[in-house]
């Protein structure tokens, strides 16, 4: 607790790009961050996204070799950060520590894996449901800042396409969207719209981590 230090998390910012290496590490208190594939054509797609059950850096403790994603922040908020070498001598030197860790780990990993599967194997609504309850999960309440834009790049189709799927999800009355702006109107709705990788990667989460998203 000493060395953490409070951090805005602002909208569109990059925290580490690919090729770069972790100097911080970030705790979320609220808002999300996605972790990005970069395509050589400059598209995206995101691969996980880590909010206040998590922290953003975690493959430093792994590997020093660059990154091989980007973070961005797609909702605001604000996190605590701590200085990278000086983290990794806390964690050498702490027990209890050590092992959440390792849950953290196992739980985002299985977050990318299912990620993987549902880009695979289900339709845009059932996808674009999933990303709204994750987002909703780790938000700061039912309304936060979003863009169709934005969506399209975590979920690798376009703009288009997410702003036909956002406009059946609100005439069903599950969401709200009005000028960059969502709200989260019927919770079970939209849990009901999405696909069985929510509720795989949220019932891992609350096994390897039970205080996660209480």
């Amino acid at each position: 607790m000493p060395y953490l230090e409070p951090s805005p998390l602002h909208a569109k910012a990059v925290l580490f790009d690919v090729g770069e290496s972790f100097t911080q590490l970030y705790f979320p208190h609220s808002g999300v961050v996605s972790l990005v594939t970069v395509m050589e054509d400059g598209t995206t797609a995101e691969t996980a996204m880590v909010g206040r059950e998590g922290m953003v850096g975690l493959s430093a403790l792994v590997s020093d070799s660059g990154l091989t994603s980007r973070h961005t922040v797609q909702i605001p908020g604000v996190a605590s950060c701590i200085d990278f070498s000086r983290f990794r001598r806390i964690m050498r030197e702490s027990a209890a520590l050590r092992p959440v860790l390792s849950a953290y780990a196992q739980a985002l990993f299985s977050q990318v894996l299912q990620s993987v599967a549902c880009n695979s194997l289900h339709g845009l609504r059932q996808r674009c449901s999933r990303w709204l309850l994750m987002a909703h999960d780790r938000g700061p309440g039912d309304t936060f800042p979003l863009t169709h834009e934005a969506m399209a790049e975590m979920l690798g189709v376009r703009r288009a396409s997410v702003t036909l799927v956002a406009r059946t999800l609100q005439k069903a009355g599950l969401i709200h969207y009005r000028h960059g702006i969502l709200t989260v109107l019927d919770r079970r709705g939209l849990e009901a719209a999405s696909c069985e990788c929510y509720r795989t990667v949220r019932r891992i989460f609350e096994r390897l981590l039970p205080l996660t998203f209480a």
